[in-house]
Formats: C-alpha cells, structure tokens, sequence
C-alpha cells in the first residue's frame, strides 16, 4: 500500500533524527530540568510528572517524576499514560490532514457538503464555515463549554445541539478560541474515513508513528497497567478526583488522547521533522495580538526561532509541549494535577535553550496564582456587599421548582432544598441561593459565580429562568416544558 504523503514525509524526519545534530554547541543540561520539576513540585503540590525533551532530534529526557496517585507508592515513569487535554487538538489538525491527503476532504469546502444536516446559530457560518474555519478557531462561536461537562449527548446529538449556542463574533472575524469546533472537525475526519474519530486516530496516528500506549478513552486508560490518577489540589493537597468521561458528552476531538512521555517523544519527532501534509498543518490560519494559531498549534516568534506549542487543561490534568522545528528541539511536560506546573517547566526549558533572559517561571506564576485567588476574593466580597436588606423571593422556592427546558441542554429538573434550588442537569448540580428579588446565585467550580433570574408572567406564574452559561452572550434562557 503507497505510504500516505504525510507519513512518507514523517518516515523522513525519523530517520534525520539519528543523524548527528545539526547544531554545534554544549549539550543541555538536563539536570536543570530537574531541579525545576523538585521545585515546581513543592510549590504547586503535584503528585506526579512525566517530561520528555528532543534536542537536535535526540531524546536527552525521558522520566517520571513523583507517583501515579497521591497515598500510593507506584512512581510515575516514561511509559506511565496521562490525560494530555487540548493537546489532542494537534492530533485533530492531523486527522483532518489525513482525510484531505486521501481526497475525501478539502480544507476549504464548507462543512455542509460533507455533512448536511450541520448547523450553527449564524446561518452565515453555516454555510459558509469550512475545516479550516474548524482547526483555526475562526467560526464566530462563543466557547459555551459548559455543555461540554453538564449534559450527556451522542456525537450525533451533540452535533445537533450546536445550532442553538449563540455567537459573540461574526464568521471569521477573529480568533476565538472554542473546544467544540474542534469536536465538529474529528467528528467529519472519521465520518469521511467511514469509522469514528477514535478508530481514525488508533489507525493513522496510533499505530504508524510506533504510539502503542496511547489510547482515546478514560475507559481504556484506566485499564492500563501503567496510567495516573487525576487530582484537585485544595488547600496544599492534592485528592484523587474522577477521570473526565470525554465519549460520555459526545465529544473528544478538543481533547481525549491518553500519552506518556516516550509516546509523546515519538510524536513531537514526527512534527520537528517538518512533519507536515502539503505544508499545511503547522501553517498559520488566524491571529490573537502576537499569537498566530495552525492546526491545534499556537505559533509564537522567540529569539528568532518560530515556535509551535500548546497546553492541555481537563479535570485532574494538565500538559504542556513546545516545538523549535528549525533546531529539531522539543519539549512534554505532563501533570496528574491541574496546576501551572507543565507550562511553568516548559517556559524554563525554552528560556534557557534558547538563552533568553531568564526569570524563574515556577515563582512567577506562583505568585500569579496567589494574586488570582485574592482578586477573586475580594470579586466575591463585592458581589455580597451588593445584597439588598429588604429584597425577598416574589414566591415560595417551590413555585420555581420543577422540569425546565433549552434546546441545547435538553430538560433540566430544579428542586427546592430547604433555603437552595438545585438545577440538576446529567452531571452537573447548582445549587442557587437567594441574592435579590427572583435572582438567585450559585457557585460553580468551572464557570464560577452564576446568577439565575427568574421572570414572571402577569399572573403572578414564573414562566422563565435566564442563566449566563457563556458570559459573553446574552444569557440561555430556560422554559417551562410545552410553553414558549
């Protein structure tokens, strides 16, 4: 069978990379990579890290660092899998590669020639809005997240649901970053190969670039013999938290791929080797300031040299990668905790290869985060201070209770617990408490502060509840089943 382009251009880069280094010059020294990880530890309180470092196409750094699950002895190790988040993407940009490779896409054909039931809130960018437009968040759509973690849908569905999520931006009028394109864009590269994205990923990126550990599911990482437990760190602790069931919300394509460093290493070989279909995968399509975006590649320009990286961010995870393709050098950083320990580590690495000038990373964002916490502190204060002393509920909390519908979000039920309403979707509960009048506020560990406004019709029924899910458009607004 003919060695795809974008594989025999990878069998290529492979090679090169055993060749002598391209570059004269003292070795890194990998020891300093150490010493940042001990620190990092301490301060941001992660159980474990795995790190990986290409320098002229040279593995220099394979290891594990700390344990799988805080309380338990396994030690992390090159091999050990990770949640590597929204590095999936660059897998994504990949896919969609793959597909166009094979003729059975055109990154600049819209979405609906492929997929005709395909809808989205702007009719403009429905029709108009092509893979590209996916891979290099341009499609005008708010990030609207929260249905990605609240509510249990099919990829079909989900995929539905999408015409009903509100823009805040014109069709390609800016970059704005938005994980649920990127499930749109896997969702067409595996309906095009005829499979799903997940056996699209396994067959033409799994198995040719040697990736035998890595996987797409929590299912499949959880029956490993090697895999880290994701955790929360709260308080200076850090506690074993459930895995992010991606396939259970009908998506992944933004962010499911299971990694361990050695696995990582031989794909951030491929794309320091120019690993590239027809030039286009690590090619720019839209800008933020400084910041340009490819296929799940944020483009940077530091001393010189043109950088290729991106994090990764999901419950009890986070990752980070950086790529010098023109020095063949390359970094992964992977954490079973969600702290700013991979992009600290990382951004010390490149600082120090790329002998800028050099200020401790690990203490910065440190000190970031503590400033972050006091400002959203005294964000809450204020939002207290802003009660009204005589502002009682119109009605009794049960008149708001019951079923509530969206058509993004399907039927939600609300219940009256003593002095809380409790919205219940699939997976996510708020928990309202009486602010003012008919609005109620609940605190939410991903979105934070939410208020709920309840209206009430002229005879006294309340027939509407407004909740801002996505900040920057107008609120959804709930109905009561049967009514509009």
């Amino acid at each position: 069978m003919k060695l795809p382009r974008i594989f025999a251009i990878w069998a290529l880069a492979i090679c090169s990379a055993f060749l002598p280094a391209q570059v004269s010059g003292p070795a890194f020294d990998v020891s300093t990579v150490d010493t940042d990880v001990a620190h990092a530890m301490r301060e941001f309180h992660a159980p474990g890290v795995a790190v990986g470092i290409l320098v002229d196409g040279k593995v220099v750094l394979a290891k594990g660092y700390g344990v799988r699950r805080a309380g338990s002895p396994e030690a992390v190790d090159a091999d050990t899998l990770f949640d590597i988040g929204s590095i999936t993407k660059s897998f994504t940009g990949m896919a969609v590669a793959e597909m166009v490779d094979d003729g059975k896409l055109d990154f600049d054909t819209p979405v609906t020639q492929y997929l005709p039931g395909f809808r989205l809130y702007d009719p403009i960018a429905t029709q108009l809005i092509t893979p590209r437009d996916l891979l290099g968040h341009r499609s005008g759509l708010s990030r609207h997240d929260f249905i990605r973690y609240s509510t249990h849908l099919t990829p079909d569905e989900f995929i539905q649901r999408l015409r009903y999520l509100e823009p805040n931006h014109t069709f390609r009028e800016t970059f704005q970053y938005n994980n649920l394109m990127y499930v749109v864009a896997g969702y067409l590269a595996g309906h095009v190969n005829g499979t799903s994205w997940e056996q699209l990923f396994h067959d033409r990126i799994f198995v040719p670039l040697g990736m035998t550990h890595s996987n797409t599911s929590a299912r499949e990482i959880q029956q490993s013999p090697d895999f880290a437990t994701p955790h929360e760190v709260k308080d200076d602790a850090a506690t074993p938290i459930p895995f992010y069931d991606y396939q259970s919300f009908g998506i992944g394509p933004n962010g499911a791929v299971n990694s361990s460093v050695n696995d990582m290493l031989k794909y951030l070989a491929f794309h320091v080797g120019d690993g590239m279909a027809d030039g286009q995968i690590h090619r720019a399509i839209s800008a933020d300031g400084d910041l340009s975006y490819a296929m799940g590649w944020i483009i940077e320009h530091r001393a010189g040299y043109r950088l290729l990286l991106h994090d990764g961010s999901i419950n009890g995870f986070t990752a980070m990668v950086a790529l010098i393709p023109e020095k063949h050098t390359a970094i992964v950083v992977l954490n079973n905790a969600e702290t700013a320990l991979p992009k600290a580590v990382a951004e010390n690495f490149l600082s120090r290869y790329l002998s800028l000038p050099f200020h401790d990373r690990i203490d910065a964002m440190k000190q970031g985060l503590e400033t972050g916490r006091k400002k959203s502190a005294e964000a809450d204060a204020a939002f207290e201070a802003g009660r009204l002393p005589h502002a009682p509920a119109t009605l009794p909390l049960s008149a708001y209770a019951g079923e509530w519908f969206h058509p993004a979000f399907g039927k939600v039920s609300m219940t009256a617990e003593g002095d809380t309403l409790d919205l219940h979707f699939d997976v996510v509960t708020l928990h309202f408490r009486h602010y003012n009048y008919d609005t109620f506020v609940a605190s939410d560990p991903f979105t934070g502060r939410l208020t709920a406004s309840f209206h009430l019709d002229a005879q006294g029924k309340v027939t509407e509840l407004s909740i801002p899910l996505e900040r920057t458009v107008k609120p959804s607004v709930f109905t009561r089943p049967g009514k509009s």
